[in-house]
């Protein structure tokens, strides 16, 4: 199974490459035109519930700040230090244990590494 991913203007690309090479469909914000670095939070998580994508971010803003409802789901990384490929591993062991449409609220990244 893959992955519907939104990606933070806070990930970098090395992550998105990796998430893509295992199959997973990944815009990040930065690519897309109608967003781009300093897009709302509020408005990238809208843009996920009306295309279906999972937010992957370092911004706790969705933990903290937003009600869940506010879109799809949000895939959080806390330590940003964990490394690119082992954050894209992570990911994608966890869409072959829980398809997309499981996924809701915040999901910890870090618990999967």
């Amino acid at each position: 199974m893959s992955y519907r991913l939104l990606v933070d203007e806070n990930v970098e690309y090395r992550i998105i490459h990796k998430l893509r090479n295992y199959g997973h469909d990944v815009e990040h914000v930065n690519d897309l035109t109608a967003f781009g670095k300093g897009s709302s939070d509020r408005e990238l998580g809208q843009y996920s519930k009306s295309d279906d994508r999972l937010i992957l971010t370092y911004d706790d803003d969705f933990v903290l700040e937003l009600d869940p409802t506010a879109y799809c789901a949000a895939l959080y990384v806390s330590d940003v230090t964990i490394s690119a490929r082992t954050i894209a591993a992570a990911i994608h062991r966890m869409s072959k244990q829980y398809p997309q449409e499981e996924i809701s609220g915040v999901v910890y990244v870090d618990h999967w590494v």
